[in-house]
């Protein structure tokens, strides 16, 4: 239903992510203290106190209109707050079908059914009116409705874009790297914004670092492909939503590329060397496209990264691919980011 709702992503991905986040989540909070003394220290003589804070508003993206509501409205009622689901319109009816099956658990344990509700008619107007209704907004998706939500006069806290990077040093398993870069890049195509968005590589393995990724379905596109790429992604300076979560084939046509190896790729990789809006691929693409830079010195590279992140993606998720334990103390200690993931997708 999502894919068919949203036009985005595919369907075999959105099961596994809905069955493994979703279920993740449960674990992670099902056995924890949520309400009442959460924490007693009697060395300090301070006592943690949990209590609800009444109505959430909990604003969903088109990219995950099933996976995020389920999670937000798991941590709402173990919290013992109401929630009120604010969909994106491309996934309203995914969210309606959600709001059932959760109604009908209701039921069998007796509880309110009002408890967790939803836009039927989900628009801007009626989102930010209900982020100035509620107690509470939990906002996943534009860095605009997570800068209406900072706005509302209500406490929020807002996740919005990730354009994560990822570096790839000399001392790395190239191949292993390469098969969990385009796992994780091709995953539901390119729409968690934990996906890689950039990859960093030394210079002194850049040429092999290519090659693994091509072997792994990587298509390495030359200048002109590049601009003509560029065009179809951003027409008018903002990200197209027709290459958001698409496959390989619908944006191989989209740009022209005209070469069959492209319409059989896995993902789609731009060399680039520039950060910022002249430069849109060092921004959140949402898509199977990925813009690789080479470095000669991880500080130059940590540098490089540190700019884009104050073009966007700036507290979100950053990772590297080491065998030097140091290198990825350095990344930690240095990228303002909230997560920093060492060889893995």
């Amino acid at each position: 239903r999502a894919v068919e709702d949203s036009g985005l992503g595919r369907v075999h991905d959105k099961i596994l992510k809905n069955r493994r986040k979703t279920l993740g989540t449960l674990r992670d909070v099902l056995k924890g203290k949520s309400v009442g003394v959460i924490r007693d220290d009697p060395d300090t003589g301070i006592t943690e106190i949990a209590k609800p804070i009444g109505v959430v508003a909990a604003v969903v993206p088109s990219t995950n209109p099933a996976a995020t509501p389920a999670n937000k409205t798991m941590m709402a009622l173990k919290s013992r707050n109401a929630v009120i689901l604010a969909p994106s319109p491309k996934g309203a009816s995914t969210c309606q079908l959600l709001i059932r099956y959760i109604h009908a658990e209701l039921d069998k344990v007796g509880a309110p059914r009002d408890l967790v509700q939803g836009l039927l008619q989900p628009s801007k107007e009626l989102t930010y009116e209900l982020m100035r209704q509620c107690d509470l907004v939990v906002v996943t998706g534009s860095q605009k409705n997570v800068r209406a939500a900072y706005s509302s006069g209500t406490p929020a806290i807002g996740v919005g874009i990730g354009n994560a990077a990822v570096i790839i040093d000399r001392s790395a398993d190239l191949a292993d790297a390469a098969e969990k870069i385009k796992r994780s890049k091709t995953f539901d195509y390119a729409t968690s914004c934990s996906s890689e968005n950039s990859l960093h590589i030394d210079a002194a393995v850049y040429d092999d670092a290519l090659k693994e990724l091509e072997g792994q379905g990587g298509y390495l596109l030359d200048g002109s492909q590049k601009a003509r790429l560029q065009k179809v992604m951003w027409p008018n300076g903002t990200l197209s939503p027709n290459v958001i979560g698409q496959p390989p084939a619908v944006i191989a046509k989209l740009a022209g590329l005209d070469d069959g190896a492209a319409h059989e790729a896995a993902f789609f990789m731009v060399e680039e060397d520039g950060v910022g809006p002249e430069h849109p691929f060092s921004g959140e693409k949402l898509s199977i496209v990925l813009a690789v830079y080479r470095f000669d010195d991880l500080d130059k590279a940590l540098q490089r990264i540190e700019q884009i992140y104050e073009y966007q993606g700036a507290g979100h998720s950053c990772g590297i691919h080491t065998r030097n334990p140091e290198h990825a103390e350095r990344v930690a200690h240095r990228l303002r980011v909230a997560r920093v993931l060492v060889n893995q997708a």
